[in-house]
């Protein structure tokens, strides 16, 4: 038993070691928290849990429905010179949603989405700034009448600190 207890530790030292974790705040077209865990120094995962609005085609107008939504990516970043990134990678799309002004409601919502961007580190600080645009397509299910298709994109600014 200690040896697995040993082993433990030294996978989680390690892997500590060698992830790089952000956590922080999503503004724009999601509203929420962004979390993004690197696995290496291309490939990260990012977690955002956020509120926004959902720009869907159909009988809704331009921002006729309101989201609650997880949303998590994968994405694959190439160094630029003087601490900026750009990255690409997609991801999923998977939350609540309703309608505003009296257009029915959608109870529940799942899509894909693709997300490109650009990140600039701070050096002297552990601040990293970050924008992306990520267009997606999705279900929105029991909508007044039926399932709702929708095309739907967002532009986001996020702050995360450095761990």
């Amino acid at each position: 038993m200690k040896k697995i207890y040993s082993f433990l530790l030294v996978v989680a030292m390690s892997t500590s070691v060698m992830a790089q974790h952000e956590i922080g705040g999503i503004f724009g077209g999601m509203n929420g928290v962004s979390y993004k865990y690197w696995f290496t120094e291309s490939f990260a995962l990012q977690g955002d849990l956020a509120v926004g609005l959902t720009r869907a085609a159909g009988d809704f107008p331009s921002f006729g429905l309101y989201d609650f939504t997880i949303n998590p990516n994968a994405l694959y970043h190439w160094q630029l010179p003087e601490n900026f990134n750009i990255y690409a990678g997609g991801g999923a799309s998977l939350g609540l949603m309703g309608a505003i002004n009296g257009y029915g409601t959608v109870d529940g919502k799942f899509g894909l989405n693709a997300a490109v961007g650009a990140t600039y580190d701070l050096q002297e600080v552990p601040l990293v700034f970050a924008l992306d645009f990520r267009p997606g397509y999705g279900l929105g299910f029991n909508a007044n009448p039926g399932q709702l298709n929708y095309f739907d994109w967002k532009l986001a600014f996020a702050v995360r600190y450095r761990l």
